[in-house]
């Protein structure tokens, strides 16, 4: 006759506490590797972090992860979130923003304080012309504050959320990650008007060629999903097996990630959609 769990486990509480323990993972836990390096599991990583929906009643999306991809990351996170929200803040009188952006905002703010270490509010243009003297102040994060490999991140985990381990296949160190709305610089010095204008000229070229490329649209959190003027994605097969994925924050700022994997693992990403 079977025995169930529950009496399987019964059966076996005469064991040493650990050994217990390493039944009760054995039955229910199978092995599960970083979802970026493949380490070892210490944690769980929220992708996107949860920082991103406090306002929100949402679901999240976790993956396993070791210390350094997921709670050596920690700060990073409110960083960046921070950065993110500081130029909208800025500029909430100037410009009509959301109902929802406006809660990301309220909720945020007390940590723009906490985030000045390596986030701060910064003067866009050195030389602005008439017309654009009340630009919003921007945000310049530390260098420290890696943002396009917090991007890489990001995606790597949503793409194990789908697809688990056989994401170890992707070479992650080889993919590439990049935002038009991202100008990096050393220092939260201004920028002059001419550099500024000549990256906008160059932001909607590319992007204009981007918009023509099929997006599909991603996954979310289930079965509450995060609210897409909050973060939402879009991903773009190609036809030599490499991977773009095009991800939104907060309805203003969108950042793109390449990489190659194999024609399984694009198989799997496309069933999920």
């Amino acid at each position: 006759r079977g025995i169930s769990h529950s009496a399987t486990l019964r059966g076996r509480c005469r064991e040493p506490l650990g050994s217990r323990r390493r039944i009760i993972e054995m039955i229910f836990k199978p092995k599960e590797r970083c979802y970026f390096c493949s380490g070892k599991v210490t944690s769980r990583e929220h992708v996107p972090p949860r920082q991103m929906f406090k306002a929100f009643d949402c679901d999240s999306i976790t993956v396993p992860s070791c210390d350094e991809h997921n709670t050596k990351k920690g700060g990073n996170d409110q960083a960046i979130v921070s950065a993110l929200l500081m130029p909208l803040d800025s500029g909430r009188n100037q410009y009509q923003l959301e109902p929802e952006i406006e809660e990301a905002i309220k909720l945020a703010k007390p940590s723009f304080e906490r985030s000045k270490r390596v986030a701060v509010r910064s003067q866009f243009l050195a030389d602005p012309p008439p017309g654009l003297e009340n630009l919003p102040d921007l945000a310049h994060l530390d260098p420290s504050v890696q943002l396009p490999r917090w991007v890489l991140q990001l995606t790597a985990g949503l793409v194990y959320s789908k697809i688990g381990s056989s994401s170890h296949t992707i070479s992650w160190s080889k993919a590439t990650s990049w935002s038009f709305d991202w100008f990096p610089t050393s220092t939260p010095d201004p920028i002059a008007y001419s550099d500024a204008r000549a990256k906008a000229e160059d932001r909607e070229k590319q992007i204009s060629l981007l918009n023509q490329l099929t997006w599909k649209q991603g996954w979310s959190a289930y079965p509450r999903a995060y609210p897409k003027l909050i973060y939402r994605f879009d991903i773009h097969f190609f036809k030599d097996k490499y991977v773009m994925f095009r991800h939104t924050f907060y309805n203003r700022y969108t950042w793109y990630v390449s990489f190659k994997a194999s024609k399984r693992c694009i198989t799997k990403l496309e069933q999920v959609l």
